[in-house]
């Protein structure tokens, strides 16, 4: 065929009222699906594979976020924890821990005698 009559060909095919157009749309899936199976398979696969990181990033943060949650009650129990050994000590034997405070620290109980009250007044 010459150029000439391609030229003539094209012009036939738009001036043709009776031939319906395909649209772009259509024959990019016609292409796809009739001569490039092997790419239109790789565009599935790009697109379940984004999915995947989609769905792993979220998986990821809501773990990492629930970590955290669980770090933090973690310290208010372990502080908690050790506030009522200190009672439970305290309790058990307060002379011990009297007296553990004297040597150890230096103090001593508080007397009337010994007692300072610094009375601060307000404007």
């Amino acid at each position: 065929m010459t150029s000439n009559q391609n030229d003539d060909n094209y012009l036939n095919d738009i001036d043709n009222p009776k031939k319906p157009c395909k649209s772009l749309f259509g024959l990019i899936i016609g292409d796809l699906l009739g001569r490039q199976k092997f790419s239109l398979l790789l565009l599935i696969l790009i697109i379940i594979s984004a999915g995947a990181v989609l769905i792993t990033t979220q998986q990821v943060r809501k773990q990492l976020f629930e970590r955290e949650q669980l770090l933090l009650e973690q310290d208010v129990l372990e502080s908690e924890w050790r506030n009522l050994v200190i009672e439970e000590n305290v309790l058990a034997d307060p002379k011990r821990v009297e007296d553990k405070a004297k040597n150890q620290l230096g103090m001593t109980s508080v007397t009337p005698q010994n007692e300072t009250v610094i009375v601060i007044k307000s404007k």
